[in-house]
């Protein structure tokens, strides 16, 4: 620029001068540097061939020199003699000619990835111009053997869509068959109830019977049952009877005092009784065997007086039944009213001492029933029945006779726990809110008396005891009132199904008092029996128990 001020001094220039350019530029002294306008036509012609070369093309020219550009400014680098320069417009035309073939590169590349822009959402929509971009992108698709993905977002949302329906569906028909299964066990439930006039008529025949058996056993001359008691105890007395009132259990309590109880082995569910002392005045020393008390002759004894009740009873509807082996009970059958009525007169010593260590850890309803109950319990006596133990003597089993054992039993704690079954205290009581606990319990029930009427071999071992058992631990898991809902009274039944089926399937159902002991010990509970029961039981649940004899249609 230095040169340029001395060459051409400021008072000799023009109102337009015309630069000098230096001859590497291939230049005359009247053109024009690129990027100014003006210039003749004929410099405008120059330019236009220029533009055209092949020197502009990128091609190499005579010298060898091949045309550079910046590509930042568009300003083509002089390096080449005598080339054109193109024009504004010309340059315009090239950017917009690059720029259409960029944007033709792009959408071929996002055609390919299944990207179909604006129009693509049109689709979703049932839009019309969106329809034929988007079947546009599958021919070119097609054509370049791509095959396309989804469609993007919107794809994935109407899968979620169709999903979340049939997820809704599932869910519908679920409800459905929970709301079927409501009715069916609902109506079940209904037919079980005892009517308030079937149960008096049938408590007072009975009460009547015990007065009179009571009566004559405490005139024996003998004097041994002297001082007996009676304790209503089972499912009539703990309002759990399904069906009929044609099933009741009585205890003739007999106390007992400063007795040392010998488990038999270390199960502690079964015991051997000897007196500490043991005067001559004590009328049970007839019942002494090898300083043991005999449970068989004790049992043998009650027997007798009752029979001898029997015959003197002006209703000659009564009659004993004949001995069930192992049964602690003398079983009566009371006729009349067109109900037969089984009435179990069961033997059991009342022991006033502390509870064996067997049951220390037992009877956990602290969060149940609470920790100042579990002890009130405790603090009761508890009983001994004449029970011989089922197992072959095994390791640290006492080797004595089996005529002699004695099972503990807490029917009376038993009884108490269903009356009062509630988390909270006044749960079923009238006007206060309601559980389901009794009403899932006498739905097992009635679902093994089924069973045993249609399958007697495989269900010969299942009891009630163990549905009573199974409620006992159910309601240890889930304690609280409101998780047995009567509205959820199908869920309900099912969890407790479940629980008895678990139960089976790992053959160990605890005592709930005496833990080590194990109702389902596969020394006297058929394990193949067990697999075959819960495969009775998952057969009905998936049917909505039709064993249960319900028709809705007529509900």
């Amino acid at each position: 620029m230095s040169k340029k001020k001395a060459a051409v001094g400021a008072g000799d220039l023009p109102a337009r001068a015309t630069p000098v350019w230096p001859a590497s530029c291939g230049r005359t002294a009247g053109g024009k540097p690129k990027g100014q306008r003006g210039g003749g036509p004929e410099a405008r012609s120059n330019l236009n061939d220029a533009h055209h070369s092949p020197a502009h093309l990128g091609e190499k020219d005579g010298a060898g020199h091949r045309d550079r550009s910046d590509g930042i400014t568009g300003i083509r680098r002089c390096t080449v003699v005598n080339e054109a320069i193109p024009t504004k417009a010309a340059r315009g035309k090239e950017v917009n000619a690059r720029g259409a073939a960029g944007d033709k590169r792009i959408d071929a590349t996002m055609v390919a990835a299944g990207v179909k822009g604006k129009n693509a959402n049109n689709t979703a929509d049932g839009n019309d111009t969106g329809a034929r971009v988007a079947a546009a992108g599958k021919d070119t698709d097609h054509a370049k053997g791509v095959v396309p993905p989804a469609k993007g977002k919107n794809a994935n949302k109407d899968a979620s869509g169709r999903k979340t329906k049939a997820a809704a569906a599932a869910g519908d028909g679920e409800v459905g068959r929970e709301r079927d299964l409501n009715k069916v066990l609902r109506a079940v439930i209904e037919d079980l109830r005892i009517r308030s006039d079937e149960r008096s008529k049938a408590s007072k025949r009975v009460n009547d019977v015990v007065g009179h058996l009571v009566r004559h056993i405490r005139e024996d001359p003998i004097r041994c049952f002297a001082s007996i008691e009676t304790l209503a105890s089972g499912s009539y007395y703990e309002r759990v009877k399904i069906f009929e009132p044609n099933e009741f259990d009585i205890m003739i309590t007999v106390p007992v005092e400063r007795v040392v109880c010998q488990e038999v082995n270390i199960e502690g569910a079964f015991y051997y009784i000897e007196f500490k002392r043991c005067p001559h005045a004590n009328p049970l020393n007839r019942f002494v065997c090898d300083g043991l008390l005999s449970a068989e002759k004790m049992l043998c004894h009650l027997r007798k007086l009752i029979i001898d009740a029997v015959k003197l009873l002006p209703d000659s509807k009564v009659k004993v039944v004949r001995k069930k082996p192992g049964s602690p009970a003398v079983t009566l059958e009371i006729g009349g009213d067109g109900v037969l009525i089984s009435l179990d007169m069961v033997l059991a010593l009342e022991v006033k001492q502390r509870w064996p260590p067997s049951t220390d850890t037992g009877l956990k309803i602290e969060e149940w029933l609470g920790k100042k109950v579990r002890t009130d319990f405790r603090r009761k006596s508890f009983y001994l029945v004449p029970k011989q133990q089922p197992l072959e003597t095994t390791e640290g089993a006492q080797a004595l006779s089996k005529k002699e054992m004695w099972r503990i039993s807490f029917s009376h704690i038993e009884k108490t726990m269903i009356m009062n079954h509630g988390n909270m205290k006044t749960c079923c009581e009238s006007g206060s809110s309601k559980c389901c606990r009794k009403s899932c319990l006498k739905l097992l029930k009635r679902l093994i008396e089924k069973l045993k009427e249609k399958h007697p071999r495989i269900m010969a071992d299942v009891c009630s005891y163990h549905a009573k058992t199974t409620l006992f631990h159910a309601c240890v898991q889930r304690p609280k009132d409101e998780m047995w809902r009567p509205e959820d009274l199908a869920g309900c039944f099912l969890q407790l199904l479940d629980n008895f089926t678990d139960h089976l399937k790992r053959a160990d159902l605890p005592h709930f008092f005496i833990p080590t002991y194990n109702l389902f010990d596969g020394r006297i509970f058929d394990t193949k029996n067990s697999i075959r029961l819960c495969h009775f039981i998952e057969n009905e649940k998936t049917k909505n128990f039709p064993i249960f004899g319900v028709n809705l249609t007529s509900k």
